[in-house]
């Protein structure tokens, strides 16, 4: 009885130790062996998220915008326009917005160098649908977004009937990341400038700046401003990137998604324009009911003409 655990015993002792020896001699194949399987699943998905978001102009409105809808007003529409004041731009926002008025900002590049840090000058009259993008990655190791391209997917005149003109009454650029998007999509884009004041306004952003993402690094946001001038453009963004597998570029938005900036229209049925002081002019195809400034815009030529009537 006592050889018979005594041979147990050993056995066991002899399983621990040859265990451990075993756990031993493999610790480091294992070890790395896991920690490559680490990466590839860190890899999996794509190196960062990116989020596009509009901006809210019931609380952000800017200076000087253009609201353009798909359709002329009616008449009693028109009356409810002319019956606000065009320096209250959030109502008129409001009342048009109800409509499936869409807003597009006025640009303001006066500040900027000239030419800029490339050569480049930005072309007058521009127009922006401002965005806001946000870059995100929960990978355990780092990434370098070191440079981002805008690509042109299609462009094509703009469609609005109507537009709705509020012009500045002084202002100042949005801060921000700049990209000219202005002519056909066999124009390049230029940019991204860098908008905010400071030594380093009119710079192309990926000549002294990279964005760190991933290990912990905190998100990054951008205020984008996208320019074009008489032609709408759906474009996306190729961003180039580097990681310890080496270099990369992802696309934003992802998979086949595009932005659209929208162009205002040379020649609108309507064309509704604030004049400080006086109040609104109408050319186009309308009443002149509430139209009190009609024969000093007409005096203006704005750059926007409406279509005979």
């Amino acid at each position: 009885m006592a050889l018979a655990v005594a041979v147990v015993l050993g056995g066991l002792v002899f399983a621990y130790y040859a265990t451990y020896l075993l756990d031993r001699s493999t610790s480091t194949d294992r070890a790395r062996s896991d920690k490559n399987a680490q990466k590839a699943v860190d890899r999996e998905g794509a190196a960062f998220v990116s989020t596009i978001t509009p901006i809210d102009y019931e609380q952000d409105m800017p200076e000087a915008v253009v609201i353009v809808l798909d359709r002329p007003l009616t008449d009693r529409e028109q009356a409810a326009l002319t019956a606000l004041k065009g320096g209250n731009k959030a109502s008129v926002w409001a009342y048009l917005k109800s409509l499936g008025g869409r807003l597009i900002e006025y640009t303001f590049t006066a500040a900027l160098p000239k030419p800029l840090a490339d050569g480049h000058e930005i072309t007058p009259g521009s127009k922006s649908q401002t965005f806001k993008l946000n870059l995100n990655s929960d990978r355990g190791a780092g990434l370098t977004i070191n440079g981002m391209t805008a690509v042109k997917d299609s462009c094509g005149a703009p469609t609005a009937k109507t537009v709705v003109d509020i012009p500045p009454a002084g202002s100042s650029a949005r801060p921000g990341l700049l990209w000219d998007l202005a002519g056909g999509q066999t124009d390049r884009p230029k940019g991204p400038y860098v908008l905010d004041d400071g030594a380093n306004q009119g710079e192309l952003y990926f000549r002294k700046n990279v964005v760190d993402l991933g290990n912990g690094q905190s998100n990054m946001a951008f205020l984008v401003q996208p320019e074009v001038t008489t032609q709408t453009c759906t474009w996306h963004i190729d961003a180039s990137y580097t990681d310890t597998s080496g270099s990369h570029v992802q696309r934003i938005p992802s998979g086949s998604g595009t932005i659209t900036t929208e162009a205002v229209p040379q020649q609108p049925v309507q064309y509704f324009g604030w004049v400080i002081g006086q109040g609104w002019g109408c050319i186009g195809q309308m009443s002149q009911k509430g139209c009190t400034a009609t024969k000093t815009l007409e005096q203006n030529r704005p750059t926007t003409r409406p279509d005979p009537q």
